[in-house]
């Protein structure tokens, strides 16, 4: 269930992990020198290592609607040991994850009354390129609550079952249709038919691109024709992140007091209990 999961997949986030799937997402999006540059540029004593003040100061530039709070959440999320300071792929981790949020806002701002209904997904939906159970899991969670004409008869205690069956392509299928994918409805024939085929995969194309998906975004027009492959999981487990009900980024046991406290640890000068107090940090981010 999605219990087991969420624990299962917070027990797979470790340091080494999450770092290693981020070295990967940018590669297969071809884009190591582009965060490579942006982090040099900020790195400027050449230390390999961000505080949270180099970070802000880039995302005032490129990303001025994000809230203070926002980037501090997420600033806290990528840092994995504690220590106030962000390495190249925790830096990789925060620019993807704050690229997730943004195009969760923009979804939600494009149509209020848009036909893709959100899903409970899981704490933790890992978007690492692998078409594994626990994508699959989550994709069928997902079209489980799709108002199609077959997802509206299926029971999801069985729907939902990890492996993909011609049950689960044709609610796909349908909601691609429904959705106005121009690739679901080329020359009039339903696309339903259960069988997962080129047209499906440059339909789903379509509509991650259509949805803002970042990598799709990143991509482009030529992200349609790619076929299914990495990028275009990585791209759908971005979507299905972006459709649950709840931006799991932004929530989180620690509040402004605690994710200051570990901020300051970075801050050039400043540590908390010598010259200022977790609830000054506090104030003074927020």
């Amino acid at each position: 269930g999605l219990a087991a999961r969420s624990r299962d997949a917070m027990s797979e986030r470790t340091p080494s992990k999450r770092r290693s799937t981020a070295q990967a997402r940018i590669n297969a999006m071809g884009r190591e020198q582009e965060f490579r540059r942006r982090f040099k540029e900020l790195d400027t004593k050449g230390t390999g290592q961000l505080n949270f003040n180099h970070v802000r100061l880039m995302l005032k530039k490129e990303k001025p609607n994000m809230s203070q709070r926002q980037a501090m959440i997420l600033f806290s999320k990528v840092d994995d040991d504690g220590s106030g300071l962000i390495e190249f792929e925790e830096f990789v981790n925060y620019i993807l994850a704050m690229e997730l949020l943004e195009a969760k806002k923009f979804g939600k701002s494009k149509s209020q009354k848009s036909i893709l209904r959100q899903w409970d997904g899981p704490e933790q939906l890992k978007v690492n390129g692998s078409w594994d159970r626990e994508t699959r899991l989550a994709l069928q969670e997902f079209l489980a609550v799709q108002d199609t004409p077959t997802a509206n008869v299926v029971k999801p205690s069985q729907f939902v079952q990890g492996n993909m069956h011609a049950s689960h392509i044709v609610v796909l299928q349908e909601l691609l249709q429904k959705y106005g994918a121009p690739a679901a409805n080329e020359g009039g024939i339903s696309l339903a038919c259960g069988v997962w085929t080129k047209s499906t995969t440059k339909a789903l194309n379509q509509l991650l691109l259509a949805e803002g998906a970042p990598t799709a975004l990143h991509i482009g027009d030529k992200f349609v024709e790619n076929g299914f492959n990495k990028t275009s999981i990585l791209a759908l487990q971005e979507f299905l992140a972006m459709k649950e009900k709840v931006v799991r980024i932004e929530l989180g046991e620690m509040n402004e007091a605690a994710i200051a406290s570990r901020i300051a640890l970075g801050k050039e000068g400043l540590r908390v209990g010598d010259s200022a107090s977790a609830a000054a940090v506090a104030e003074e981010l927020v």
